[in-house]
């Protein structure tokens, strides 16, 4: 469902206790393509992005990212 300008902000999460973690600027990265894609109308696009993070998160062999390590 489209969400209004001004409307609450989603942002991503990297827990610790995840199997990845994620660079500080890589989460600023993608929050601003996420704000982008969702000012551009292309909701459809952001959630697929937030899937295919969550996916990377959490470990899926199958995800589409990459991200370089912080170890």
């Amino acid at each position: 469902m489209p969400q209004a300008s001004g409307a609450s902000r989603k942002l991503i999460v990297a827990r610790s206790n995840g199997l990845h973690q994620v660079a500080s600027s890589t989460l600023r990265t993608l929050e601003q393509r996420l704000s982008m894609l969702e000012e551009e109308g292309r909701f459809e696009c952001a959630y697929a992005l937030r899937m295919e993070v969550a996916d990377w998160l959490l470990g899926a062999r199958d995800a589409n990212l990459s991200a370089p390590s912080l170890f």
